[in-house]
């Protein structure tokens, strides 16, 4: 559904780009040799799940963002053991604790820099609520999880003897997910890790490998740069269900922080990056796809898919429900929801692309995260920004932490 000619025109630039990328990937000293991981990190995140689980039914994760968007995508099935402590909301944070069965719970703390105000807040009221349901189990049942370095988290965690587990040093938390960061609470929700690495390695394979339209990543990164050059500066990230819409906020994030940039100094700099916005299911159907039709031409979607089968329809529900007897579940009817969304952007002429999960397992969940990330990368090239800094988040966290020590 996207412009003809539209690889062909940039083939001999991407090819080059790819063979930079696979070069960036080769380098120890480059934060992109780290995804996926070795199998030290697998079998240190195994052994860490297993300690946790010998005397917990339930793992809270606190941290934000980078931190949280990506474990809570592998974490999504229904009943999952695995909870997540993000902002503060002074209305909701008492009842969220409360709610944690503290008796037989865990907690695994995630901040890159061992600084993050968020992070530090929760989980010290986290704290305080494992202390009293295990006075003497409580430093068992913590993990850490952060970059080496000395900050409040890492100090910590050293003088209280809570096990580390590394973020490698140059890797941003947008792009941690293939880390401990996202492998310990998918190891702990009886998620495979190497399954979720083998996957990430399928997709290194087909992102820095593969040439041309067959590259999944360079294909993502071409369509993003030159429908953002033909003015489509916002991108839909439209995911159907609920993991592919957990799937599209980890890439709003990653998108956002890392092609959003000002080229060059001082407040007239020249400033880039497509604004992405993540979208749910047939829920924003009913909310934003008159807009998208209808609306500005500013904008192109980008949906996410996946194979599910879900509640089975009887004849009863069928009836009742005024459905065809084709649709034997709820899968069924999601899948006409999506095609119906897709084929209507098509015809109002706005750009719309897909990417299919299939069955969303481990592995395909870590393939897609590698080739988005690879995607970002080609991106930033064609940008011309760097992808790894986010001066804009850091002034944030500067001037809230000022604004908590002067006390305005």
């Amino acid at each position: 559904h996207l412009a003809p000619g539209l690889f062909d025109r940039m083939a001999p630039a991407m090819e080059g780009l790819r063979h930079a990328v696979l070069a960036l990937a080769k380098d120890p000293g480059h934060p992109f040799h780290h995804m996926p991981p070795p199998p030290a990190v697998v079998q240190a995140v195994r052994s860490q799940a297993k300690a946790l689980r010998k005397e917990t039914e339930t793992l809270v994760v606190v941290g934000i963002g980078g931190s949280s968007l990506g474990p809570k995508v592998l974490c999504s099935r229904q009943g999952s053991a695995v909870r997540f402590l993000e902002g503060v909301d002074p209305e909701t944070l008492s009842g969220r604790i409360a709610d944690v069965p503290w008796a037989r719970a865990a907690l695994n703390i995630v901040s890159k820099s061992g600084g993050t105000l968020e992070t530090l807040t929760n989980a010290a009221l986290a704290l305080e609520q494992l202390k009293r349901a295990a006075p003497e189990r409580w430093r068992h049942r913590v993990v850490v999880t952060a970059s080496p370095g000395e900050g409040r988290l890492q100090q910590w965690a050293l003088e209280e003897g809570i096990p580390i587990l590394d973020i490698p040093a140059g890797v941003g938390g947008r792009y941690s997910v293939l880390t401990a960061v996202g492998l310990l609470p998918a190891a702990f929700d009886g998620i495979d890790p190497a399954a979720i690495v083998a996957g990430a390695r399928a997709g290194a394979d087909k992102a820095l490998l593969l040439q041309g339209a067959a590259n999944p990543a360079l294909t993502l990164a071409r369509v993003l740069f030159s429908l953002y050059s033909q003015g489509k500066l916002e991108v839909d990230l439209w995911g159907y269900g609920q993991r592919c819409h957990l799937l599209a906020r980890w890439l709003q994030q990653l998108w956002g922080e890392s092609l959003g940039r000002r080229l060059g100094e001082g407040p007239a700099a020249p400033r880039v990056g497509p604004t992405p916005l993540a979208c749910l299911g047939s829920e924003d159907q009913h909310s934003l796809l008159q807009l998208f039709v209808d609306g500005p031409p500013h904008r192109w979607v980008l949906l996410f898919t996946a194979d599910s089968g879900g509640p089975a329809l009887s004849p009863a529900a069928r009836a009742f429900a005024g459905l065809p007897e084709r649709a034997l579940n709820a899968g069924t009817v999601q899948r006409a929801l999506w095609r119906g969304t897709e084929r209507a952007l098509v015809e109002a002429r706005v750009p719309t692309a897909r990417y299919h999960l299939g069955a969303p397992d481990a592995a395909a969940l870590g393939e897609a995260f590698f080739v988005f990330m690879a995607a970002t990368l080609y991106a930033a090239a064609l940008f011309e920004v760097d992808p790894f800094g986010q001066p804009g988040v850091e002034a944030g966290k500067r001037l809230t932490r000022d604004f908590l020590e002067s006390g305005a």
